[in-house]
């Protein structure tokens, strides 16, 4: 760098040398004047800059700005620094009236931006203002010292106070510390946190927050070391003993009615149920320490006592409606289960009405006045021949309804005799097989001509089972020389007078006549005989003679 200098020094010099003295001297004094404003022009942009930073910086620390922010602020307090500098300099009045008043309205400006900010603290983190307790509220005040309007002494709000503060201008006041080892002083700066007022009596009672004493309406002190003692102290002589469980606290009472101290101490659960006691101590199972009762606790309590009987009350007004309510379903369902069961009792004896109706009607229109099982007088079967449609509908329904019961079968047998004997066949070797009495002889008589020995097995058998059809039947064989026995006629006379002992009415008319007629050749062969006697006697008398 000195050999540059050097350099140029001896440029200048060899330049120089040829003007002459006072041209030199010329030269020299004007390169100085040049220089000389440069410098005070750089020098006074440099003040501008300065200037324009601690603005910037002042407001940035004000309103917590970023770097961003914070260098923009910069550049444009700069830039309006050195125009309105500029304009004080000029020839012309109204632009230095202009300069003027834009470097005034920086100033101005720049303090109203930063009163607006009222910080409690500076950027270094000390308290900017103090707190006077009054009987209102709390007052702020810029400086430290004494308020003149109360004459109050004014305290520093520090973070701590400043906590508290805001805690009292929401409405909440100073209440009875119950912890019975509580924490005196903040410990990152040391300042009290606990207030403190002296009873009648000398007894030190500790509160939570500035304000005055609720009964005494004195201005609660911040603690100190000796007050802290003496509360130790105090407490100390509290006799330690199990505490008793408080049944009714109205009854025992909350307060001493001599010294008006608390009596009383009390534990929340979880579910905000209270459980009190007579003296300070920890809880058995959660092992938290009971607390001294307030006027506030109390209030506390009596409300929970009343939210707890209110929603005891809903709780049981909801149950009693709940049992109403399942009252009337049980009702409901006994009732809906009773209307089922009339509404199938009735459909029943519906059924049972159609059953016992379509029963009746096939009875009826289709029984065979023979038919030992018969339930009704029945239709012959030149009756039954006019009316066999009817007959098979009803008779249908009836073995629909009632399929086990033979007779109804049997009767809906005699009427296809007449539509379908195909189907009456099928109906009547079913009945055979199940032993059906009458069956016998309508199958008995699809089988004449056609297969007579089978017949006459069917016929057999119905007359074992007390049918008078299969023994008509087997008299009306005899007298066709169908079936042969030793004496047709008294097994003719034997089956008719059975069957007219049974009800029949064909064999009732049929019997008498059929013995008469038995009778008369009975009597015409014993006549016969007799003659024959004695034209025997006569032809042996003869030959005697």
């Amino acid at each position: 760098m000195s050999i540059v200098f050097s350099d140029l020094r001896s440029k200048i010099g060899s330049r120089l040398s040829g003007f002459s003295g006072p041209a030199r001297l010329a030269i020299i004094a004007i390169s100085v004047v040049i220089v000389a404003i440069v410098l005070l022009w750089l020098f006074n942009q440099l003040f501008y800059y300065l200037l324009a930073k601690s603005y910037a910086e002042e407001l940035s620390q004000a309103y917590n700005l970023n770097k961003g922010f914070t260098k923009a602020l910069v550049w444009a307090s700069f830039a309006a620094i050195v125009l309105f500098a500029g304009c004080t300099f000029s020839f012309s009045k109204h632009k230095r009236n202009f300069g003027y008043v834009g470097i005034l309205g920086l100033l101005i400006g720049h303090s109203v931006l930063l009163g607006m900010r009222d910080a409690n603290y500076d950027g270094d983190g000390k308290t900017q203002k103090c707190y006077v307790l009054t009987r209102d509220g709390i007052k702020i005040l810029n400086h430290v010292g004494v308020d003149p309007d109360t004459g109050r002494e004014c305290k520093l709000l520090t973070p701590q106070m400043t906590e508290k503060y805001n805690a009292y201008r929401n409405g909440k006041r100073p209440l009875i510390v119950t912890d019975t080892n509580p924490a005196f002083f903040d410990p990152v700066s040391g300042e009290p946190i606990i207030w403190f007022a002296k009873t009648d009596a000398g007894r030190v009672e500790l509160f939570d927050l500035m304000g005055f004493h609720p009964q005494t309406g004195e201005e609660l002190k911040p603690v100190d070391k000796p007050s802290v003692d003496e509360w130790r102290r105090q407490s100390s002589k509290v006799v330690r003993r199990m505490p008793n469980r408080v049944p009714d606290p109205d009854k025992y009472g909350f307060f001493d009615a001599l010294s008006g101290n608390p009596k009383v101490w009390f534990w929340v659960s979880e579910a905000s149920e209270y459980e009190f006691f007579d003296g300070p101590g920890f809880h058995p199972t959660s092992g938290d320490e009971f607390k001294v009762i307030t006027r506030e606790k109390i209030a506390a309590w009596r409300q929970s006592v009343e939210v707890a009987a209110q929603r005891k009350k809903k709780e049981q007004e909801q149950q009693a409606q709940e049992a109403r309510d399942r009252q009337a379903q049980e009702l409901a369902a006994k009732q809906a289960a009773q209307d089922a069961k009339n509404i199938a009792e009735r459909q029943a004896t519906e059924e049972l009405q159609k059953q016992q109706q379509a029963g009746l009607d096939c009875d009826r229109l289709a029984a065979n006045p023979t038919d030992i099982r018969r339930k009704a007088e029945g239709a012959t079967f030149d009756v039954l021949r006019g009316h066999a449609d009817q007959a098979i509908e009803v008779c249908s329904k009836a073995v629909q309804q009632s399929p086990s019961e033979l007779r109804y079968q049997y009767q809906l047998g005699r009427a296809y005799q007449f539509k379908d004997r195909r189907k009456a066949f099928d109906i009547f070797v079913t009945l055979v097989r199940a032993e059906y009495p009458a069956a016998f002889d309508n199958l008995g008589g699809m089988y004449l001509g056609k297969d007579n020995e089978k017949a006459v097995q069917l016929f057999l058998r119905g007359r074992d089972l007390d049918d008078a059809d299969s023994m008509v039947s087997l008299g009306d064989m005899i007298d066709k020389g169908t079936y042969p026995t030793d004496n047709p006629l008294a097994m003719k006379l034997a089956l008719l007078k059975r069957a007219a002992d049974l009800g029949h009415a064909g064999a009732q008319r049929a019997f008498p006549l059929e013995l008469a007629k038995a009778q008369q050749a009975q009597s015409n062969q014993e006549t016969q005989r007799q003659m024959l006697e004695i034209f025997g006697q006569i032809v042996a008398g003869a030959i005697r003679r």
